[in-house]
């Protein structure tokens, strides 16, 4: 029975299924990898939130700082964006910069680009599958020169085998498309800015002012004020 099921819905769909059967395990990895990698328990690791709410001193904030460049996960490079814009004097509050938000969600939203592409093409190669096969069967039938209705209902059925394949692939690829770019859209304007409010009002003691290296004078402009003083 499963060798009736492969030979009608699969080999019978022709040469599209060559990229059709691939891309439908692909899109299924896809699904998965990004379900996986926008858990909360990933985005927003719980160990981190509670070490950055704990600081209380300027060493554990420099261990934690230290921590945050090697940690991968979307908090983390939030957390050490605003601290690096705290040290070049920008504001670190969420609601007034939301730059270092924006950016790092940004990537996420990427991060589904081949999902949408999935589905975009699924269709467009079921098509494109179903297409070529009634071509050939008009072309068969024109040859033989019989008007025999079973074979070309028959053969007209195999050929939207691919368009079947097609929408199965584009269908949830879609749906699941949407329900994460809405999960991400509640991290960034609901979930890290209330996070974050916490975060950096117990971070901004221990955040010192670095001034921006290209407005620091140079040695040779200092030697140059020296000199000029000096007459």
């Amino acid at each position: 029975m499963s060798e009736n099921y492969f030979d009608e819905y699969v080999l019978q769909g022709g040469i599209t299924m060559l990229a059709l059967l691939p891309l439908s395990i692909y899109t299924l990895g896809i699904i998965l990898q990004r379900f996986l990698d926008l858990r909360i328990s990933r985005v927003m690791p719980q160990d981190l939130i509670e070490e950055a709410k704990g600081i209380s001193n300027q060493q554990a904030f420099d261990s934690f700082r230290e921590r945050l460049m090697l940690h991968s996960s979307p908090l983390a490079k939030v957390i050490l964006s605003y601290i690096e814009a705290g040290e070049r004097g920008e504001s670190i509050h969420p609601d007034v910069n939301p730059t270092p938000i924006d950016d790092v969600m940004d990537r996420l939203y990427q991060s589904l680009s081949s999902l949408s592409t999935a589905y975009v093409i699924a269709p467009l190669l079921g098509v494109l599958g179903t297409t070529v096969g009634i071509m050939g069967t008009f072309e068969q039938f024109a040859i033989v020169g019989k008007r025999d209705m079973s074979a070309l209902v028959s053969a007209i059925d195999k050929s939207l085998i691919t368009t079947m394949w097609g929408l199965i692939i584009a269908v949830p690829a879609y749906y699941f498309y949407a329900i994460m770019q809405n999960k991400i859209f509640r991290y960034e304007r609901e979930q890290f800015p209330r996070l974050l409010k916490n975060i950096m009002k117990n971070l901004v003691p221990f955040i010192k002012l670095n001034p921006v290296s290209s407005f620091e004078p140079s040695v040779t402009e200092q030697n140059h004020d020296a000199l000029h003083s000096k007459r």
